[in-house]
């Protein structure tokens, strides 16, 4: 099955926002995704009165494969601004979900009903749809990555796997180096760890906080231009211009070692349903991490808020 990876997706949204904001020297505006608006004075976007939290604010990463309909890697981030935090929790795209299609993974939800489809599915099993979303494609993680010059990046071990029906060529060798696009999209299509899509999730997060952390360098204020053009190209998003000038001055008040946090859905198990793997929720544990991270409503999330189902052979 094709690979993908839209971890870069965030540090794109976070340093293109601040970049195309600064440059454009525009207050925010109108959001038209959600409901939400943006207040001219500055304040940010406004929740409709649903109980959220106040200036929180939460955002589906999505990064398709090649031929641009399946996602295969899928976060949902959360922005603190009052707590000044930033949380972000992978979803395993084996994740079984309760619909009527086979197979019955959260990654086919993209290919089947779009953006409001995914967020649906992901309603089943976090509790709430998260206001906006962020759609990013391959060529945009190798294009940003060559364009900040590479990443440094430890690679944790030797890693050899050749598949010509998804042309994915992967030859790394262990030890820290720079990683240019086509290195740093080899590591994080790599999945030939024993705990198979769990363990490339772990290195796809530790290769995103490395790159926020060079994407969030003044050096590279100087590369407006060519960040502009790959967001352009590659990037599909609900949000405008003014409001990711506006969230993006709150990221850049935060420190990406004291104040990210990148965790992954608690799974209990692994299994086989009608000749397909699956990775199987833990329903009270998944409920305590988004209440502790990424909930953003007022009262907490309960076991009557989610469908966590677990069908096996």
């Amino acid at each position: 099955m094709l690979l993908i990876i839209g971890l870069s997706v965030l540090a794109i949204f976070f340093t293109l926002g601040f970049v195309i904001g600064t440059y454009f020297n525009r207050p925010p505006g109108l959001n038209q995704g959600y409901g939400m608006t943006s207040l001219e004075n500055g304040d940010g976007p406004v929740m409709p009165d649903k109980g959220y939290k106040d200036g929180f604010y939460t955002f589906l990463v999505i990064g398709t494969d090649k031929d641009g309909y399946h996602t295969d890697t899928i976060m949902v981030v959360s922005l603190d601004t009052v707590g000044h935090k930033i949380n972000i929790v992978s979803v395993p795209r084996d994740t079984q979900v309760d619909v009527p299609r086979n197979p019955k993974k959260i990654n086919d939800a993209y290919a089947v009903g779009g953006v409001e489809q995914l967020k649906e599915e992901i309603k089943s099993i976090l509790g709430f749809s998260p206001h906006y979303y962020i759609v990013v494609d391959l060529e945009a993680f190798k294009e940003l990555v060559d364009a900040i010059g590479g990443v440094k990046f430890s690679v944790p071990q030797d890693m050899n796997w050749d598949d010509p029906a998804q042309d994915l060529h992967i030859h790394l060798k262990k030890g820290l180096q720079i990683l240019d696009g086509n290195k740093a999209l080899q590591l994080v299509r790599y999945r030939n760890y024993i705990n198979a899509d769990i363990g490339r999730i772990e290195i796809q997060q530790h290769f995103l906080m490395a790159l926020v952390d060079e994407l969030l360098t003044g050096s590279n204020i100087s590369k407006i231009p060519e960040f502009a053009d790959i967001f352009q190209q590659h990037v599909e998003t609900d949000l405008s211009l003014r409001d990711m000038q506006w969230f993006a001055r709150q990221v850049m008040q935060l420190d990406p070692e004291k104040d990210f946090t990148v965790q992954t859905l608690p799974y209990s198990s692994f299994g086989d349903y009608q000749g397909h793997n699956y990775v199987y929720l833990s329903a009270k544990e998944v409920i305590s991490l988004v209440n502790r991270t990424i909930n953003p409503y007022i009262r907490a999330i309960t076991k009557e808020d989610i469908k966590i189902i677990r069908m096996e052979d």
